[in-house]
């Protein structure tokens, strides 16, 4: 699926599915609305979203969900704080940004369980392990993204900094990567899931380069205001418990979720393969690892904590001061019977 396709893709599931929100930000209770606002727009990748709204997940729970597409995870989490969302979807460095500099904000439901992105190489570069890396110059997609904060993090891991240790260089994603690898003008790349694919599609074999005892962490989940969340507890209970059925049929159903997402953006299932391997990448990033104990959105405070704490170490975000505010606390109910 080429980048033309996934723009053309973006456009057809925001005019499906985010349509005339209105005011976010209100009491849900009132009204039954809930707008979640994505990073961006795509139906594979958000599959449990689109799962609990096609099979009427979110109508069991009294909830009227719409999303909406925003640019990135920062743009997520100020659509939040403006009241454009009532929730944002978004990945940590953005929700540690926005609360290093006072914003009154929580993050719960853990929705990927694992970084959304790596650090590749070509298999033929001879570069194994993140000390070879030394001295070379790594492909970003654009400076500032949250490939740039994962790859400096990774290799802070190993002792290698940027500018003292390694350069980076903006290549953009998808088939420029591609070429900057191929050409060599870069030696690895920080590349996000679908990147990865889509690099591999073109023939170039990659060695992905992990860290000694990376922790698995989680990459993505729901933040919303505290006094939002405060008002509608029965709600993000609702919620939750939606998005947790429509996450257990996806895992079980692979050709259901590329039905049903060939009906909400019909150009990312055009190329059927293709589609198959990015809801094979997506699935492996919902799937609970051990210490989730079978219970959706759990996330490993003890981790997420201790990853906070170094990327605010490196200047990476603001502060880790938000982690004292990621949550558990409904996790029992987002994995109870509906009916109960």
């Amino acid at each position: 699926m080429s980048k033309k396709l996934v723009t053309a893709a973006m456009v057809t599931v925001t005019a499906l599915v985010a349509t005339a929100c209105g005011g976010g930000g209100s009491d849900a209770s009132e009204s039954g609305k809930v707008t979640v606002a994505l990073p961006f727009a795509s139906c594979l990748s958000w599959y449990p979203l689109y799962v609990a709204k096609d099979k009427g997940y979110f109508d069991d729970e009294g909830i009227d969900a719409t999303f909406e597409a925003t640019d990135g995870s920062g743009g997520a989490v100020q659509a939040t704080l403006s009241g454009k969302a009532d929730l944002a979807l978004a990945a940590p460095n953005a929700y540690l940004s926005a609360t290093g500099t006072g914003a009154d904000l929580e993050a719960y439901y853990g929705f990927y369980q694992a970084s959304t992105f790596s650090l590749v190489t070509p298999s033929d570069s001879g570069i194994n392990d993140l000390s070879d890396l030394e001295g070379s110059t790594i492909g970003i997609s654009t400076p500032g993204g949250g490939d740039v904060i994962y790859m400096e993090w990774l290799m802070a891991q190993a002792g290698l900094h940027k500018d003292e240790d390694f350069s980076e260089l903006a290549v953009g994603d998808g088939s420029s990567a591609a070429t900057a690898l191929s050409k060599g003008s870069v030696d690895a790349y920080s590349a996000s899931f679908f990147d990865e694919e889509v690099i591999k599609a073109g023939g170039i074999d990659l060695t992905v380069l992990h860290g000694e005892d990376e922790p698995q962490v989680v990459d993505n989940f729901l933040v919303a205001t505290q006094e939002w969340t405060s008002a509608n507890s029965d709600t993000v209970d609702g919620l939750g418990r939606a998005i947790a059925r429509g996450t257990a049929w996806g895992l079980d159903n692979p050709d259901g979720v590329i039905d049903l997402c060939g009906t909400y953006a019909p150009e990312e299932t055009e190329d059927p393969d293709f589609a198959k391997v990015v809801y094979d990448r997506v699935s492996d990033l919902l799937t609970l690892p051990a210490s989730a104990n079978g219970q959706y959105g759990a996330i490993d405070l003890d981790t997420f904590g201790t990853v906070a704490g170094q990327l605010a170490d490196l200047g990476l975000v603001d502060s880790a001061d938000g982690a004292a505010d990621v949550n558990n606390d409904h996790v029992e109910a987002w994995n109870s019977d509906p009916a109960s």
